[in-house]
């Protein structure tokens, strides 16, 4: 049997295949080749570029980002989004992707959060990206009632710029996990990182976050009817140790189970099957895609949100923070 081959274009970073993890499972069933992008069989593709319009082969389509698939572009795609009627929609959320090189979720059944307690200052917040217009308000509108250590290059409040993430959260009890978007299966590092760092995160997001994730392990922001009611439930959490250790104590994934997109053959399965298929590539009709462009709508309006946010950024920058 003639190796599989293999190739990667147009992700954000360089991608080394040694590092892939769901090419495991593949390169123990059959053969691989790591080729340059013409003499490949088959195609991963992200969403940092277009060269893979160039590609005329079987192509699967693999995001973190808030994207729909398109299948216009590629026979298979793992993206935050699945549908019940579309078996080349594979459900893979952001944080499913990089949670194994983080840590474990999953608690020791001795796991006892009361050394957490301890833990003087009440809640951090890190964001680089500006564009997240409900993550601005509702960080101003916190920091109108309790300071809130800001590290990142957005609303920075630290006056430093962050080095480690972790070892920042580390220090702080509660975590500002706000997602840039909201939309179903968009679960991103936002929720893992304050929960691997014992924080209690305030989260808001996918409407379905609960179906991976406990509800018990954090504030779900969503579940209140506006910003101002949040807010007061979340003063009185930091003010109650019991409250606070209920939640540090909760299992962050459902039943303390890591959810089947965890496994390592779980991609790897889907593009195993499509091989094996004797699938041919299917008609492609290119064009240009924005990013989370389902979630603004048109160009216009996700240019007004972003320079609305940017405008944001610079009076922050400005000295007016009220």
């Amino acid at each position: 049997m003639r190796p599989l081959r293999i190739a990667f274009s147009d992700f954000c970073n360089v991608v080394r295949p040694e590092d892939v993890d769901f090419l495991r499972p593949i390169k123990a069933s059959r053969a691989v080749e790591f080729l340059d992008f013409g003499d490949a069989d088959l195609l991963f593709y992200s969403d940092f570029g277009e060269r893979h319009w160039e590609f005329k082969g079987l192509k699967v389509y693999m995001t973190g980002e808030n994207m729909l698939p398109d299948f216009g572009q590629c026979d298979l795609a793992f993206t935050p989004f699945e549908s019940p009627d579309e078996p080349r929609a594979v459900r893979m959320p952001y944080y499913a992707q990089i949670l194994p090189s983080l840590g474990s979720l999953v608690r020791p059944t001795d796991y006892d959060a009361r050394a957490l307690l301890a833990r003087e200052k009440f809640c951090s917040f890190v964001a680089s990206n500006p564009r997240g217009p409900e993550r601005n308000a509702f960080f101003r509108a916190l920091l109108r009632r309790k300071p809130v250590d800001s590290a990142g290059r957005h609303f920075n409040t630290t006056g430093s710029r962050l080095t480690d993430k972790h070892a920042f959260l580390l220090g702080y009890r509660m975590n500002l996990a706000f997602e840039n978007t909201r939309s179903t299966g968009y679960v991103t590092e936002k929720l893992v990182e304050p929960l691997l760092a014992g924080c209690v995160p305030i989260y808001w997001g996918a409407p379905d976050v609960t179906r991976d994730f406990n509800p018990d392990c954090m504030i779900n922001v969503a579940d209140f009817p506006d910003f101002d009611t949040a807010i007061d439930h979340i003063l009185t959490v930091d003010a109650d140790p019991a409250a606070r250790l209920a939640i540090l104590s909760a299992p962050p994934f459902r039943g303390n189970v890591e959810p089947a997109c965890l496994a390592p053959s779980y991609m790897a399965d889907h593009i195993i099957k499509l091989i094996d298929s004797g699938a041919k590539p299917g008609r492609r009709t290119y064009r240009h895609r924005r990013l989370r462009e389902h979630v603004y709508g048109s160009s216009l309006r996700q240019s007004w949100v972003s320079v609305k946010c940017r405008i944001d950024g610079l009076a922050w920058r400005l000295g007016l923070r009220s």
